[in-house]
């Protein structure tokens, strides 16, 4: 029989704490516990946080019986789920990954040793692509290339996404959480909030997720209209009419300086990717436009 002082010694164990939202996702979830259960770092050391960001949809009564721990977060968007997870977390270290992801044996150990070794308090870990099933082959060959650059987010910009992101506890508690009004950029927002404040992050090349690509690109569309409404509310909006304009203009054109500093492995690749950036910076200028035309309009009424 488990007594609460048992209970209490094992939590005291705990050093990290994965956690994970998730959206109608079960499927993909399991093979990224999977890929939990075959951890390299000692289980008794960290926990597992799924947090189900749609209360309606019924959790797999297969996930209750292996003992998950399992949360409900009845407000939308990932960045609220991963705000409750945090609530709960017993561990001084946060581990963030995304339902649809798989973790490398070695990714805890790793981001763990990474953390300790850097004296960091924060480090982002590489993200792996691969084409899934039937998924679309563009839509691989634009995301293998543009879709994760994590290693030049960390090094250059000084920002990480949460699907492979290992971050101190007291980070948290210090700058807060993620802005739960966000739906897409929440982890960058948050990283770049932290960067200016002076706070050092790091690449931990080892911490290894390896990551499914978009199937077609309307979806990668729509995950541009999510990034763009982010950017809006945090960014764009605060920009004069010139900035504004200047901007527009700017995002019409070729994206050729925007995807120059990659090395392709073929001449085709290069040529898929530039215009498949294109489109996909065309889809954003017409949301931006659009997200101005509400904006304006509430204004006036």
């Amino acid at each position: 029989m488990k007594t609460r002082e048992s209970e209490k010694s094992k939590d005291s164990l705990v050093e990290v704490s994965v956690i994970i939202p998730t959206y109608k996702d079960w499927e993909r979830l399991n093979l990224c516990l999977l890929g939990l259960k075959k951890q390299s770092f000692p289980s008794s050391k960290f926990e597992v946080i799924i947090i189900n960001n749609d209360p309606t949809d019924p959790i797999p009564e297969l996930l209750i019986e292996e003992g998950w721990k399992i949360i409900e977060e009845k407000k939308p968007g990932s960045y609220a789920a991963r705000n409750a997870g945090m609530g709960i977390a017993k561990g001084n270290i946060y581990a963030f990954t995304d339902s649809d992801c798989i973790p490398d044996p070695n990714w805890i150990k790793e981001g763990v040793r990474a953390l300790e070794s850097t004296k960091i308090p924060r480090v982002g870990g590489k993200i792996n692509l691969f084409r899934p099933e039937k998924g679309s082959y563009f839509a691989f060959v634009y995301e293998k290339y543009l879709a994760f650059q994590q290693e030049r987010n960390v090094k250059v910009y000084k920002k990480s996404v949460t699907g492979n992101f290992f971050a101190k506890k007291h980070l948290f508690e210090q700058y807060g959480g993620f802005d739960e009004e966000l739906m897409s950029g929440g982890d960058f927002f948050w990283n770049l909030r932290l960067s200016e404040h002076g706070e050092k992050i790091a690449f931990a090349e080892m911490a290894i997720i390896n990551h499914p690509s978009r199937t077609s690109l309307s979806e990668i569309a729509i995950k541009k209209k999510r990034t763009i409404s982010g950017y809006y509310k945090e960014t764009y909006s605060k920009f004069n009419f010139g900035e504004k304009l200047r901007l527009l203009l700017k995002r019409l054109m070729p994206p050729i300086n925007r995807i120059n500093h990659i090395v392709y492995e073929s001449t085709m690749d290069y040529f898929q990717v530039l215009f498949i950036r294109w489109y996909v910076e065309l889809v954003g200028v017409k949301h931006l436009i659009m997200l101005q035309w509400k904006g304006d309009k509430n204004k006036n009424n």
